[in-house]
Protein backbone atom coordinates (compact mmCIF):
# COMPACT_ATOMS: atom_id res chain seq x y z
CA UNK A 1 0.00 0.00 0.00
CA UNK A 2 1.11 3.22 -0.98
CA UNK A 3 1.72 7.18 0.21
CA UNK A 4 0.56 9.63 -2.90
CA UNK A 5 2.66 12.69 -2.92
CA UNK A 6 1.02 15.25 -5.01
CA UNK A 7 3.20 18.16 -4.69
CA UNK A 8 4.24 20.34 -8.01
CA UNK A 9 7.63 21.41 -6.04
CA UNK A 10 10.24 19.08 -6.58
CA UNK A 11 12.91 19.48 -4.47
CA UNK A 12 9.92 18.84 -1.90
CA UNK A 13 8.37 16.18 -3.35
CA UNK A 14 11.56 14.25 -3.78
CA UNK A 15 12.59 15.20 -0.05
CA UNK A 16 8.78 13.73 1.48
CA UNK A 17 9.49 10.64 -0.86
CA UNK A 18 12.33 10.07 0.36
CA UNK A 19 11.13 10.55 4.65
CA UNK A 20 8.71 7.76 3.70
CA UNK A 21 10.99 5.38 1.89
CA UNK A 22 13.50 5.74 4.95
CA UNK A 23 10.73 5.19 7.77
CA UNK A 24 9.44 1.90 5.43
CA UNK A 25 6.26 3.15 3.31
CA UNK A 26 6.06 3.05 -0.46
CA UNK A 27 5.43 6.25 -1.65
CA UNK A 28 4.68 8.10 -5.30
CA UNK A 29 5.15 11.49 -6.43
CA UNK A 30 2.89 13.27 -9.02
CA UNK A 31 3.04 16.89 -9.94
CA UNK A 32 -0.84 17.76 -10.34
CA UNK A 33 -4.10 16.94 -9.33
CA UNK A 34 -4.88 15.07 -12.82
CA UNK A 35 -1.37 13.01 -12.60
CA UNK A 36 -2.91 11.89 -9.17
CA UNK A 37 -6.37 10.88 -10.21
CA UNK A 38 -4.65 8.82 -13.24
CA UNK A 39 -2.53 7.36 -10.93
CA UNK A 40 -5.52 6.57 -8.26
CA UNK A 41 -7.00 4.64 -11.09
CA UNK A 42 -4.46 2.41 -12.25
CA UNK A 43 -5.02 0.15 -9.80
CA UNK A 44 -2.28 0.30 -6.66
CA UNK A 45 -3.85 0.67 -3.79
CA UNK A 46 -3.42 3.72 -1.57
CA UNK A 47 -3.60 4.52 2.01
CA UNK A 48 -3.45 8.39 2.20
CA UNK A 49 -2.86 11.48 -0.26
CA UNK A 50 -0.77 14.05 0.78
CA UNK A 51 -2.34 17.01 -1.28
CA UNK A 52 -0.91 20.19 -2.37
CA UNK A 53 -3.84 22.64 -2.61
CA UNK A 54 -1.68 25.31 -5.58
CA UNK A 55 -0.20 23.08 -8.42
CA UNK A 56 -0.64 23.75 -12.21
CA UNK A 57 -2.84 21.67 -14.72
CA UNK A 58 -5.29 20.48 -11.52
CA UNK A 59 -5.44 22.39 -8.29
CA UNK A 60 -6.01 20.68 -5.05
CA UNK A 61 -9.67 21.57 -4.56
CA UNK A 62 -10.50 20.73 -8.46
CA UNK A 63 -8.21 16.92 -7.46
CA UNK A 64 -10.61 16.60 -4.26
CA UNK A 65 -13.95 17.67 -6.36
CA UNK A 66 -13.29 14.90 -8.86
CA UNK A 67 -12.40 12.50 -6.01
CA UNK A 68 -15.24 12.48 -4.14
CA UNK A 69 -17.22 11.99 -6.94
CA UNK A 70 -15.43 8.38 -7.41
CA UNK A 71 -16.53 5.91 -5.35
CA UNK A 72 -13.45 3.66 -5.93
CA UNK A 73 -11.14 6.70 -4.52
CA UNK A 74 -13.24 8.78 -2.05
CA UNK A 75 -12.66 6.60 0.88
CA UNK A 76 -8.84 7.59 0.36
CA UNK A 77 -8.12 9.89 3.21
CA UNK A 78 -6.72 13.29 2.08
CA UNK A 79 -4.03 15.05 4.07
CA UNK A 80 -3.72 19.03 2.99
CA UNK A 81 -0.19 19.48 2.83
CA UNK A 82 0.55 23.91 2.45
CA UNK A 83 2.17 26.67 3.14
CA UNK A 84 -0.59 28.43 3.58
CA UNK A 85 -1.45 30.07 6.90
CA UNK A 86 -5.28 28.98 6.54
CA UNK A 87 -4.15 25.52 6.02
CA UNK A 88 -6.70 23.91 8.68
CA UNK A 89 -9.67 26.28 6.99
CA UNK A 90 -8.94 24.85 3.26
CA UNK A 91 -9.12 20.98 4.86
CA UNK A 92 -11.98 21.40 5.86
CA UNK A 93 -13.31 23.17 3.36
CA UNK A 94 -12.68 19.73 0.77
CA UNK A 95 -13.53 17.56 4.06
CA UNK A 96 -9.90 16.63 4.03
CA UNK A 97 -8.64 14.13 6.80
CA UNK A 98 -5.98 16.36 8.34
CA UNK A 99 -3.51 19.15 7.52
CA UNK A 100 0.27 19.69 7.48
CA UNK A 101 1.53 23.27 7.11
CA UNK A 102 4.99 23.76 4.90
CA UNK A 103 7.65 23.51 6.35
CA UNK A 104 6.24 20.21 7.67
CA UNK A 105 7.94 18.60 11.06
CA UNK A 106 8.94 15.11 9.93
CA UNK A 107 7.83 13.62 12.86
CA UNK A 108 4.60 14.83 13.21
CA UNK A 109 4.41 13.93 8.60
CA UNK A 110 5.13 9.63 9.27
CA UNK A 111 2.77 9.92 12.87
CA UNK A 112 -0.26 10.99 10.71
CA UNK A 113 0.87 8.94 7.53
CA UNK A 114 1.19 6.01 9.98
CA UNK A 115 -2.12 6.45 11.30
CA UNK A 116 -3.80 6.13 8.13
CA UNK A 117 -1.67 3.93 6.50
CA UNK A 118 -2.36 1.41 10.15
CA UNK A 119 -5.79 1.95 9.44
CA UNK A 120 -5.64 1.19 5.60
CA UNK A 121 -4.43 -2.73 6.72
CA UNK A 122 -6.75 -3.27 9.13
CA UNK A 123 -9.19 -6.19 8.00
CA UNK A 124 -13.25 -4.51 7.72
Amino acid sequence: MRVLVVEDDEAIAEALVSLLEDAGHHACHVPDGRRALDELRNGEETCVILLDMTMPVMNGWLFREEQVKDDALARIPVIVFTADALAEEKARAIGAAGWLRKPVDPGRLLKVVEQHCRAARAPS
